[in-house]
């Protein structure tokens, strides 16, 4: 039997979800192009994502365990589990990013706070596991454009593997864009628009789209939704790799979250692990955000986050979106997890913390950190916590 003849594989060693299927009502479609999410939910005024569910009832969990060991090709080692044939992969060998202790933040041995470093990654943060995948998506499909809205590693990092694929890229974003982030889009040869503000990136996505035929990789709409679901799933492999580095779950993941699509990706690795029995418990999902969006609907048991006022002068920009996703309140509930909320003053006190131990991290990374030790006061088990992207991207965050 040959990898690609495993049964409940694709053909092709690849596995194609079976739907989409909402987070919020649960209704399950055909896979589809979409960034505007489940149209019932939309009507309803509670905009929420469709997300990718798979059979994995032929699968076997031990035996995929071990091919994916004996392999040394980045997140692309899971391929089993990704939806993209083998041939058609547009990768710079992202992932397989490490686990890094960081001492004297836990009180002993099964105590311990776990760095996910993903500043190792080809352009500098996780956002390349989803470009990876969208961009590969795009590629196989067809296109010649993607666009997005980007207020900046998103840009970088669809301009790199844009290019590796030979697609156009066209990124828009505010004018204050970060010159360091504006700067390597267009050394990848990204198009850069601008927008007057957030909410006329939306429009600009949808008309220019229709018009010229781009492959719209992110959320399009005012109220957020998710990402298109494709690239959600390059972030799974992050799951995959610490439960392989660790042996098991954690107890906990902390997560820098604006709209959550790293967030729900990283638990729906888990809970694939779990359904294939790799992992016999759940880890909690903490969301670290800058404003009280998620900790507000909490609180107050609300079906969509509500929108936050927030601080002109944050320099924690990739956390900065006024209102989270329905996608990240229900990895929340499901999980058994919460929010945090992290001031600028908690976020560089943790980037000097990171930068004591070596690891130079952009501001809103730092966010994890200060969830983490958050979660410390309470005795909890090893908690990891995800490092999104590097500090040289931020020059103005350090100054």
């Amino acid at each position: 039997m040959t990898e690609s003849d495993e049964p409940g594989l694709g053909t092709g060693g690849y596995t194609w979800p079976r739907g989409l299927r909402c987070v919020r009502c649960g209704a399950r479609t055909e896979p589809r192009y979409d960034t505007e999410g489940c149209l019932d939910c939309r009507d309803r005024g509670i905009p929420s994502a469709l997300l990718a569910e798979y059979d994995l009832s032929g699968l076997d969990g031990s035996s995929l365990r071990r091919r994916w060991g004996a392999r040394r090709e980045g997140m692309w080692s899971y391929r089993e589990l990704l939806p993209i044939p083998p041939e058609h992969v547009v990768t710079m060998r992202e992932g397989a990013t490490p686990l890094v202790e960081l001492p004297g933040e836990g009180t002993h041995r099964s105590e311990r706070v776990l760095v996910k470093d993903e500043r190792r990654n080809p352009t500098g943060s996780f956002k390349d596991r989803f470009y990876s995948t969208a961009v590969s998506w795009a590629a196989w499909y067809g296109h010649g454009t993607v666009a997005l809205a980007s207020s900046g590693n998103a840009g970088v990092s669809a301009a790199a593997y844009g290019a590796l694929a030979g697609l156009e890229c066209v990124v828009v974003a505010t004018p204050d864009i970060g010159e360091v982030w504006r700067g390597l889009v267009e050394l990848h040869g990204g198009r850069m628009l601008f927008a007057s503000d957030a909410a006329e990136r939306w429009e600009i996505l949808r008309g220019r789209a229709e018009e010229q035929g781009w492959a719209v990789l992110t959320n399009t709409s005012a109220v957020p939704v998710s990402s298109l679901w494709v690239g959600i799933e390059g972030y799974k492999t992050m799951a995959y790799e610490i439960v392989e580095d660790l042996g098991t779950a954690p107890e906990a993941v902390t997560v820098p979250v604006s709209r959550g699509d790293g967030f729900a990706g990283l638990w729906a690795g888990f809970r694939e692990l779990h359904e294939l029995g790799v992992i016999d418990r759940l880890p909690r999902m903490i969301a670290a955000e800058r404003y009280p969006s998620l900790s507000v609907a909490l609180r107050d048991g609300l079906e969509l986050p509500p929108e936050q006022e927030v601080d002109p002068d944050s320099l924690a920009v990739s956390i900065g979106n006024p209102q989270a996703t329905v996608m990240s309140l229900r990895v929340l509930r499901e999980s058994g997890g919460t929010a945090v909320v992290c001031s600028e003053e908690e976020l560089r006190s943790a980037t000097a913390r990171l930068g004591a131990s070596g690891i130079a991290a952009e501001l809103s990374s730092a966010a994890s950190l200060v969830a983490a030790r958050r979660l410390r006061r309470n005795g909890t088990g090893d908690v990891v916590a995800l490092l999104t992207s590097r500090a040289s991207h931020q020059p103005a965050a350090f100054r």
